[in-house]
């Protein structure tokens, strides 16, 4: 069924189809009562057709058809020599369960199982105050002795394949595959022994703590079980009541581990520790051939599930090896061929951009986000240092590539704990700053808010807005019972002092950021129904949030003007914060369009439409009472003079200054949300003067000076600076920022499983951001303004002289692939998923030749303003060319093999 949305503003109308949701199985919700997500399908598919989008289009007419096996096998992970620390362990998961894996001396091959879903502690803690380091995730590890013939040593092969999502560990003698079961919480470890001498197996399940682990009202309780007599269990049941007897915030996780042979008798069962840690043990006889061992986990929060019982029958039934690796390898094989990147001389570049797909892959599956301190690949225990909370500037690198990726699933688990959260959002907004809407703090657990005794709440809520300079006695009580890093205790940071605005305290960044994540889905899918259900309420409850903060004023100017909010870290409690100013401008626009599609809240939109028009400009540094980092480039001095502005980061007054250098101070948000300010704004002429001044600010701020010039290099794995870089097209300065940006994974050395070391903990967000730049380098989707009409634009910020091949997803459900050679960009393949008009920047200084399904259909005159547009049709593939060349010119499965790249 198609429904169409209201004229857009260039008088053409959109076609969508409600039919295939993006989320399926779900009854309408409320803005009151959030569901939480089902596990999803495509939103991109016309009812008409039951095939997936991809199955719309025959691989084989690609312009670029590549061999994908080869193609992401130039990213595989492969190391000589043995590991053995898990922190530099090789993952394996399903995207829920799974863990590192590593060899702990020559005879001992260990592996760390953890869950997405599992979680030390909630938003209510006490005890969570005394174990920030402790986070949760980790549910059991598996220890297979080998005996004593040392088969692991300086010869031993290691190779992750990321193509079949597999992990070979060649000994001597011994060869051990670890593979997940992507339709179950299952992990299956293939152990051939070819030994002359072959000598009995231990196969031991071990606890990751005490059996008995009390804080307070907080307890871990762990145990073992044999099932049957084949199946050896450990189970976790983690739980602490709330102290405020509201019983909603209670804290209960009950986990399980199972283990089973396959292919080979157990002569003995028996209990041992290993590094003073209780374990279960299976002893297998000596014998050459090979088996299998099944592992089994489960991890839930609801008291009438039984993990146990799960995780017994997933390895009671699980199917043999063989067949576990077919349908493994067939789900890869379907989750590479979504997209591409191709680099044949940059390989380093595009290997991190892979693999970090491969860790998206192998942790974003679960009911709740991949942390990003450590995601499913923590191997010190269930140490995961900074704790259980997701902070949400680290947590949004995770999440920048994974749209135009064609990785839209993978945002299901940070959607899924958002809508189980929802009720705790509103009345986050309620009780900390008496507003309406929703407020999602920029640390906060999987409540998401803990729902807080009214006399607390009161006087944490005067205390945050400046009505008083005193906290009541129980407000300050109830802090020092609570981790002192979520916003209703910040004041607390320093374990001391009174801080009346914080780090975390006035950010009003995760609950606008959330917001433009379900736009942007929206914006690629045109998925109305996931628009109604999901995305409008997280968007309304933020432009609400805004418009009733009690910081947003309107004043003798005419305009409002943002009071008492946070730029990240850096400034707290300042006027005119430069990224509510951005993002104010995004999340508006934004609810303004999608209550007209919707065709509900027209009493709403008067007034966010009144304060859209009002806003007060960006902050510039020649204002009276700016903040900005000091003068970083003499050489651009005149940024300064009023004929040539620079934006700063906000102004006084402001509760208190930390810092306004570095990379990760943000100022650029209008560039990197919701479409408020690009290339398109800039070329369409509706920037009204601001490209120029954040080409301005880009030119004379410290990431500049740090990540191109080069001069003081800021090690922060979560810039984005070169996000910005890529959006402002700077093709040259990306040459320099990612080169960079790269070098900051291996500041402190590098690892064999390429991970980023924090030194505090083990992280993928560089690479998020890193994987994000070079996408934005190769492929921009842009409307020229938060509701406009969206244009697609190929290497707008990638350097000439690097080839490179690409197939990304674009708005309105466009997947676009592309050639860069030479400079000279060959070939725009346009793949239509809903039949939207196609809107394309013309790469080329000539008119077009356009052809449909292999056919030459028309010939496109280069417009004024370089705009090609065109209709399109559900499962055309549109190929663009310049006169004189066709799409078989360029037709190729060529992969440079990286040996010789």
């Amino acid at each position: 069924m198609a429904t169409e949305e209201p004229s857009s503003s260039s008088g053409i109308s959109r076609r969508t189809f409600v039919g295939h949701s993006l989320i399926t199985g779900l009854t309408a919700a409320s803005a009151g009562s959030m569901l939480s997500i089902v596990p999803s399908t495509s939103a991109l598919a016309n009812t008409s057709d039951s095939r997936t989008p991809e199955a719309l289009f025959d691989a084989a007419d690609a312009v670029f058809n590549p061999d994908y096996s080869q193609l992401i096998g130039r990213s595989d992970l492969r190391h000589t020599g043995i590991i053995t620390t898990g922190t530099q362990g090789m993952s394996v998961a399903n995207g829920r369960f799974g863990g590192p894996v590593w060899q702990r001396d020559a005879n001992n091959l260990v592996m760390q199982l953890n869950h997405t879903d599992t979680f030390m502690f909630n938003d209510a803690s006490s005890a969570s105050k005394d174990h920030q380091n402790s986070g949760g995730g980790a549910i059991g590890r598996v220890h297979i002795g080998l005996g004593m013939s040392s088969p692991f040593g300086a010869n031993t092969r290691q190779h992750l394949s990321l193509y079949e999502g597999q992990l070979n560990v060649e000994g001597s003698g011994v060869t051990i595959t670890v593979i997940p079961d992507m339709n179950a919480d299952l992990i299956a470890i293939k152990v051939t022994d070819s030994r002359t001498n072959p000598q009995p197996i231990t196969v031991d399940l071990a606890m990751l703590r005490v059996a008995n682990q009390v804080w307070g009202a907080h307890s871990a309780v762990s145990t073992f079980q044999t099932v049957n007599g084949q199946n050896i269990v450990l189970e976790q049941v983690i739980q602490e009541k709330c102290d405020t007897g509201i019983a909603a915030n209670d804290h209960y996780v009950n986990t399980a581990v199972a283990v089973r042979v396959q292919g080979r008798s157990i002569s003995t069962v028996t209990d041992s520790t290993i590094s003073s840690r209780a374990t279960r043990r299976l002893t297998l006889p000596a014998q050459i051939g090979t088996f299998t061992i099944v592992i089994g986990g489960h991890s839930t929060m609801k008291r009438s599930e039984s993990a146990r019982n799960t995780a017994v029958a997933s390895v009671t039934s699980a199917a043999a090896f063989d067949s576990i690796s077919a349908a493994t390898r067939a789900w890869w094989s379907d989750f590479w061929q979504k997209s591409y990147v191709y680099f044949p001389t940059q390989f380093n570049y595009e290997q991190r951009r892979n693999y970090y797909m491969y860790l998206a892959a192998i942790s974003g599956r679960g009911s709740y986000p991949s942390k990003y301190n450590g995601g499913i690949w923590i191997a010190e225990e269930d140490r995961r240092d900074w704790g259980s909370f997701y902070w949400n500037w680290n947590q949004d690198a995770l999440y920048q590539p994974l749209i135009a990726a064609n990785h839209i699933d993978l945002m299901n688990p940070l959607f899924k704990m958002r809508e189980s959260s929802f009720a705790k959002y509103q009345k986050a907004a309620e009780q900390m700053w008496g507003a309406r809407g929703i407020f999602i703090g920029e640390t906060c657990g999987i409540l998401g808010w803990e729902e807080l005794p009214t006399d607390i709440a009161q006087s944490m809520q005067q205390y945050y807005t400046f009505k008083t300079t005193t906290r009541s006695q129980a407000f300050t009580d109830m802090t020092m019972r609570r981790n002192r890093f979520l916003p209703p205790w910040n004041w607390n940071v320093f374990n001391t002092g009174n801080n009346q605005a914080s780090y975390v305290t006035h950010t009003m960044m995760a609950t606008q950021e959330t917001a433009e994540h379900y736009w942007n889905v929206y914006c690629h899918t045109r998925d109305l129904k996931f628009l109604r259900e999901k995305a409008y309420p997280f968007i309304k409850g933020a432009a609400n949030l805004y418009q009733s903060y009690g910081g947003l004023r309107k004043d003798s100017d005419g305009k409002y003007h943002f009071y008492n909010t946070n730029l990240h870290e850096h400034i707290w409690a300042g006027k005119d914060v430069i990224d509510d100013l951005s993002m104010a401008r995004g999340i508006f626009a934004a609810a303004i369009r999608a209550s007209n599609v919707l065709r509900v809240d027209g009493p709403l939109r008067g007034g966010w439409q009144e304060i859209l028009d009002n806003l007060a400009r960006y902050p510039r540094r020649t204002d009276p009472q700016s903040l900005w980092a000091a003068s970083t480039n003499s050489s651009l001095a005149s940024a300064l003079a009023t004929d040539s502005p620079a934006w700063a980061q906000g102004l006084r007054p402001t509760y208190f200054i930390r810092d306004l250098h570095g990379t990760e101070s943000p100022i650029f948000k209008m560039l990197e949300k919701f479409d408020v300010l690009n290339l398109e704004t800039k070329d369409q002429g509706l920037d009204n003067g601001d490209w120029a001044i954040a080409l301005n600010t880009y030119l004379h701020s410290p990431g500049y000076l740090n990540q191109v010039q080069g001069t003081q290099i800021d090690r922060n794995g979560s810039s984005r600076f070169h996000v910005d870089a890529a959006r402002l097209g700077r093709a040259d300065d990306m040459v320099k920022i990612l080169s960079t940006q790269y070098g900051v994974f291996s500041t402190y050395g590098e690892f064999p499983n390429l991970l980023f070391d924090q030194r505090d903990y083990y992280s993928a967000e560089g690479y998020g951001t890193f994987a994000a730049a070079l996408q934005e380098a190769l492929h921009q989707s842009l409307s020229p303004t938060p509701a406009g009409d969206p244009v697609i634009r190929v290497f707008p910020a990638w350097p000439q002289a690097w080839d490179a091949k690409y197939k990304l997803l674009a708005k309105d459900g466009f997947l676009v692939s592309s050639s860069i050679k030479s400079g000279d960009v060959q070939y725009v393949e346009i793949e239509s998923q809903l039949g939207e008009m196609a809107r394309v920047r013309n790469p080329w200084n000539s008119d077009v030749v356009l052809y449909r399904d292999g056919t030459a259909a028309e010939r496109l005159t280069s417009s004024k303003n370089n705009m090609l547009v065109f209709r399109t049709q559900v499962g055309e593939r549109i190929v663009l060319v310049r006169p004189g060349t066709t799409p078989d010119m360029y037709r190729s499965s060529v992969v440079v093999d990286r040996v010789t790249a």
